[in-house]
């Protein structure tokens, strides 16, 4: 593997950086960042799963999505 790619390098970290600020910016939340969140700042709470993470985020982002009577646009 070459050095620049290899877990822990400067550029990999920045290319993660890079794709979380993407990401965040089109609403897409990261599940390793709240979990890590969760285990520094709130250990004593049980985590949400990924699925339950993503779906807290879509009712958060977009109120009432999961009813067909609105619509999240």
């Amino acid at each position: 593997m070459l050095k620049f790619l290899q877990p822990g390098s400067a550029f990999r970290n920045n290319a993660k950086r890079v794709v979380q600020t993407c990401r965040l910016m089109v609403g897409i939340h990261d599940y390793d960042a709240y979990l890590l969140h969760m285990r520094e700042h709130h250990p004593e709470i049980e985590p949400k799963n990924r699925d339950e993470f993503y779906r807290y985020c879509l009712e958060a982002r977009f109120p009432g999505a999961g009813k067909i009577s609105k619509c999240p646009c």
